[in-house]
């Protein structure tokens, strides 16, 4: 089964957006009740980012791909050094940490890998 590049765009977009659902649970279970301004300022910004390239990926635009493959690569060291502490405190939170990279991921696989190019018929290969 290969999916056209529009079902690969919805599906990445998809993605991206379940990615940030978890992304506001992650929040909560990290104490978002306690957290200060700067923190709650800083996660709706994400959120906001996560969503508005989920759109244009959804329409279509190629360079939002590269958007979110530069933000992961910017994100995923901290998240990853900051893991076990995540694990630590809250071992829930760092399942959904792990999810939520892991989705975003999938995304940019999904808008990186190349359309696979339809079998020309019988009919069509003749020569006449």
């Amino acid at each position: 089964m290969t999916l056209s590049s529009q079902s690969k765009a919805n599906l990445a977009s998809n993605l991206i957006r379940v990615s940030a659902v978890l992304y506001l649970v992650y929040y909560y279970l990290n104490g978002g009740r306690s957290a200060n301004f700067n923190l709650a300022l800083a996660t709706c910004i994400a959120l906001g980012i996560l969503l508005v390239l989920a759109l244009f990926i959804r329409q279509g635009y190629k360079w939002a791909k590269w958007v979110l493959l530069g933000l992961l690569i910017l994100t995923i060291t901290p998240d990853l050094i900051g893991l076990p502490f995540t694990f630590r405190t809250n071992i829930y939170a760092g399942c959904i940490a792990i999810i939520i990279d892991l989705l975003q991921i999938g995304a940019l696989v999904l808008l990186f890998t190349p359309d696979k190019e339809e079998p020309l018929a019988e009919e069509e290969v003749e020569e006449v």
